[in-house]
């Protein structure tokens, strides 16, 4: 889905900056689509009016505000975007098709990054987690970014 043109469509050209910040070298995987994309509003729609556009779309899994998504998230608030949107396990977003070349994919499936759909990966650690270490993994919902912590400070 290109969401910058699904919205400036609906609200007129300029309504709204759609920034994907999954674009990386590696397009030929994802084209540099992902299933979470910032959107800046540029002219005066309401934010809610936006939200409520973007909930209506197929395959969005998510609609937050600035607020909700720093509180939810543990993002910057100062540096998050009007509204954050995920897409579901099955759906891409950019912004619109002209800034996403898709001919890298040279037939190959989509894949993304980003949202809830993606959010369960596994890590291993080389050596057994202490005992501390080992109650938290099975106590709490860990974070990819928790593999830091465990593989520096929880093995034995």
């Amino acid at each position: 889905m290109f969401l910058q043109e699904e919205l400036n469509g609906r609200f007129g050209d300029g309504a709204v900056r759609v920034i994907c910040p999954i674009t990386d070298p590696f397009v030929r995987h994802h084209g540099a689509l992902g299933s979470f994309v910032r959107v800046y509003r540029r002219k005066t729609v309401p934010i809610a009016t936006l939200a409520h556009a973007v909930r209506a779309l197929p395959g969005i899994d998510a609609v937050l505000t600035r607020d909700e998504a720093a509180a939810l998230w543990e993002l910057p608030r100062d540096r998050e975007a009007d509204l954050v949107v995920t897409g579901d396990r099955n759906t891409v977003i950019g912004a619109t098709e002209a800034e996403h070349d898709l001919s890298a994919l040279a037939g190959h499936r989509l894949r993304s990054h980003g949202g809830a759909g993606e959010r369960i990966v596994p890590f291993l650690v080389s050596h057994p987690l202490d005992d501390d270490y080992r109650a938290r993994a099975e106590s709490q919902n860990l974070r990819n970014f928790d593999v830091f912590d465990y593989a520096l400070n929880g093995v034995d």
